[in-house]
């Protein structure tokens, strides 16, 4: 008797352990390299703007100016797609913003995309929302 209760408990252990085991996967890693772009990306804006140039380039249209530091500040892995808006949700003409090829923007499971806002630039204080898209490639 003792033999058999040894053997349905060995049972009832095993059977524990592989229901857990199936449920208790490892994470994929999409959520945290959406996480790590979205820190990246906020950390670049973050920086051109505390060195005073992001307003200046917004403001004054410099659009290269504004290409290059981005590509500069970012890995060569990363893609971006920055994109203008003002206070209302208008878009600001501008050529487009963006660094790498387009179609890893289609194809990719995770795309990523900060908001940040740049409340005026010196005398001039109208909004502006800029939405950045990142995406490894």
């Amino acid at each position: 008797m003792r033999v058999i209760e040894a053997v349905m408990a060995s049972l009832i252990v095993v059977s524990a352990i592989s229901f857990l085991y199936l449920f208790a996967g490892t994470p994929s890693s999409q959520p945290q390299e959406t996480s790590e772009l979205e820190k990246l990306g906020h950390n670049v804006l973050h920086d051109i703007d505390e060195q005073r140039l992001l307003a200046r380039f917004v403001y004054g249209s410099e659009w290269q100016n504004l290409t290059s530091a981005l590509v500069v500040s970012f890995p060569t892995n990363v893609y971006f797609n920055l994109s203008i808006y003002d206070a209302d949700g208008n878009p600001i003409s501008h050529p487009q913003i963006q660094y790498g090829d387009q179609q890893v923007f289609a194809s990719s499971k995770s795309v990523t995309s900060v908001t940040y806002i740049l409340p005026g630039y010196q005398t001039n204080y109208t909004p502006r929302i800029l939405v950045l898209k990142l995406v490894r490639g």
